[in-house]
């Protein structure tokens, strides 16, 4: 999980560290990446749903990655999972 991940999930208030943003409204927690909407987090039900908004890069993947990455290993379960392919695959 890269840096900004961790700062992000942990925010509990809106904030940006570079590109990346997190807004909460509620229970629900909004992740951004270059103001694109990649990653809705619903602590209630604890479930969250990650995006590529049609953008299939390297930096996308990643960022999705670890999301994933950090809210799988905490309970939560993914909603409409997507696949997260290799850079070198498309």
């Amino acid at each position: 999980m890269r840096n900004y991940h961790e700062k992000l999930v942990n925010a509990k208030r809106d904030s940006r560290i570079g590109n990346h943003s997190v807004e909460h409204f509620n229970n629900t927690r909004y992740f951004y990446y270059h103001g694109h909407n990649v990653c809705i987090v619903d602590d209630q039900k604890k479930t969250y749903e990650l995006s590529f908004c049609g953008w299939y890069t390297r930096s996308t993947k990643d960022c999705l990655a670890g999301y994933r990455e950090y809210f799988s290993s905490r309970g939560y379960t993914q909603l409409n999972p997507i696949t997260i392919y290799n850079y070198e695959e498309r």
